[in-house]
């Protein structure tokens, strides 16, 4: 594995068993990120759709989620698992996805934020996607930790990933102890009055 960037070897790792029941995806989804019926959700750096999943069965049949990731690998195996149609999968950098201005109501950042090497380009890409009232949901490893997950010298303090949601545009921050080796933080996109 390159510095920064998920091995797609190591892939299956990100859906064992163990790590869903760590990262309880539905839960955080349902009532922390607020996900409903009708939604349209972008999960940038969707990885094998461990995420991308329960996002499809929040979002509902008349909802849509965009699977993005720079991983043809990653998005062969979310396209194995047989998604509904309301799933499009999108091949790109996650920092410039050509999806259009304002087309979602929630974006996804799930351990990816460490992992591009300008974070605050991937958070702009976001609120550029985001409708006003718009929310964006983080969740990473713990920086204080050194196993498992990254480096630690790559990871982002709770503090640091506010600042940079502060710095692009984003208001209202929550911040949720997620996990042993997990943390949250939410954010929203100003609406216009």
């Amino acid at each position: 594995m390159r510095e920064g960037h998920f091995d797609p070897k190591i892939a299956p790792i990100l859906d064992s068993e163990e790590r869903i029941k760590e990262l309880r995806p539905y839960e955080l989804l349902k009532d922390k990120a607020g996900i409903k019926p009708g939604m349209t959700c972008v999960d940038l750096g969707s990885g094998t759709g461990t995420f991308t999943f329960p996002l499809l069965a929040c979002a509902g049949a008349e909802g849509i989620v965009y699977a993005v990731d720079d991983s043809e690998e990653m998005l062969r195996r979310i396209q194995s698992k047989k998604p509904p149609s309301n799933l499009i999968l999108i091949h790109s950098d996650v920092r410039r996805t050509g999806l259009d201005n304002g087309i979602a109501d929630f974006c996804l950042l799930s351990s990816i934020l460490h992992e591009v090497d300008r974070p605050a380009e991937l958070l702009a890409e976001a609120f550029r996607l985001l409708r006003p009232g718009g929310r964006v949901l983080n969740l990473d490893w713990k920086a204080e930790l050194d196993f498992p997950g990254p480096t630690q010298k790559r990871r982002l303090s709770p503090e640091k990933v506010e600042q940079l949601f502060r710095q692009t545009g984003f208001l209202h921050f929550k911040y949720f102890d997620w996990s042993r080796n997990y943390y949250v933080v939410v954010g929203s996109k100003k609406r216009i009055r």
